[in-house]
């Protein structure tokens, strides 16, 4: 009787400790990666937390552009929606609960009933929206709120702030004879 294993002994050994140990080809990267459904968690607890670190560590460097008109030109990337979550969510202390999300690859869309004292100062109880972005290594690369204009203190607030349906539009000068 030999005292080393057989090969296929040796095998099922191997492939056993490294189970145990969680080294399975990809299962440490998958698992350093989270999904977009997480990340998204990890930005609600940030910002119910009101820690901008937190927001800013979960941004791309190469995130795109926010469109957000407070945003300077020197401003990169990531400083420019850091800001506008900053000042349209950390800033008015936003609470906001879930509707329910659809993912599709690496692309989250979150429906969500938001509240804060900015909104009701403009006569707004919540306002409803979607929270769309795309996360690529953990990282979110795209993020976007679009707001719900069917829904009628959706409209009341962004007509304070000029947008959507509910905003005044301007009228043309009057006609010299």
């Amino acid at each position: 009787m030999s005292l080393h294993p057989s090969r296929p002994a040796c095998a099922v050994l191997a492939l056993g400790l490294i189970g145990l140990l969680g080294l399975r080809p990809g299962l440490a990267q998958a698992q350093a990666q989270p999904r977009p459904a997480q990340v998204f968690e990890r930005y609600t607890a940030a910002v119910h937390a009101g820690d901008l670190a937190a927001v800013r560590s979960l941004i791309a460097a190469d995130v795109e552009r926010s469109d957000f008109v407070g945003c300077r030109p020197e401003m990169d990337n990531p400083a420019c929606l850091a800001h506008y979550i900053q000042q349209t969510v950390l800033a008015p202390q936003a609470r906001f609960t879930e509707l329910g999300r659809e993912q599709r690859g690496d692309w989250l869309d979150v429906r969500l009933e938001v509240r804060s004292e900015l909104y009701r100062r403009a006569g707004a109880e919540r306002i409803v929206g979607r929270d769309v972005l795309q996360v690529r290594d953990g990282l979110i690369r795209s993020f976007r709120f679009i707001p719900d204009f069917s829904d009628t203190a959706t409209v009341r607030f962004f007509a304070t702030l000029g947008i959507g349906p509910g905003a005044a539009r301007p009228r043309p000068a009057a006609s010299q004879p």
